[in-house]
């Protein structure tokens, strides 16, 4: 006899429960769809990233986050795929998931890319989300936040100084360096690389 303990529980029950707005139904939906019924959940899970619930678009979101490397590629394709600004914003959220979740799991080429155009993308929502993102994934992002704290847009440049004051490595300090001896850096970027180089410092006398 099968142990019933062991058996898959049913994926469209899962997918009722990741619709509930219970977010820890929506946990327990998507951890057992990793477990059970990965390579069936992924492409249900990207097509549900249009949602207006944004509760539901949300639980898809963290549930391709907890699969890790798995969901990247298809993420990258779908991001490149996709008209739709709310899907790529999800796309990127997604990706600053699993640098979250898996923050070993290096990041391929695809993913990369796909996080360098989003950092140029139209809407708005997408190119806050790919400097967060960026944040997340650490150390393999260092070029790309360097050039955003460089560039001519002071609010993705103050989310990419953020980011950068909490990767730690020597260049960070040497970019913020850079960035107060050029007189033609933003005010507000100014200010923000001044309290961030003192949040760097702080962390490194503490360790």
């Amino acid at each position: 006899m099968s142990d019933p303990a062991n058996e898959a529980p049913d994926l469209e029950r899962l997918f009722e429960d990741l619709a509930h707005p219970n977010p820890y139904l929506q946990a327990e939906a998507y951890a057992a769809m990793g477990e059970y019924w990965l390579e069936e959940s992924i492409p249900r899970l990207l097509s549900l990233l249009d949602q207006p619930d944004v509760s539901l678009r949300r639980a898809s979101v963290r549930a391709l986050g907890s699969f890790g490397a798995c969901t990247l590629l298809p993420l990258a394709e779908m991001f490149h795929a996709s008209q739709d600004g709310t899907v790529r914003a999800s796309c990127i959220k997604a990706y600053a998931q699993i640098a979250s979740n898996y923050p070993l799991e290096p990041f391929p080429k695809e993913a990369m890319d796909a996080l360098e155009l989003a950092l140029k993308d139209d809407y708005p929502v997408v190119s806050v989300a790919a400097v967060m993102a960026l944040g997340q994934v650490g150390k393999q992002a260092l070029d790309l936040l360097r050039q955003v704290c460089k560039g001519d847009n002071p609010a993705q440049a103050v989310a990419a100084v953020n980011a950068l004051a909490q990767i730690d490595d020597p260049s960070v300090e040497i970019c913020f360096g850079e960035l107060l001896e050029d007189e033609s850096t933003d005010s507000y970027v100014r200010e923000t690389v001044n309290s961030s180089l003192e949040r760097v410092k702080d962390m490194k006398s503490r360790g």
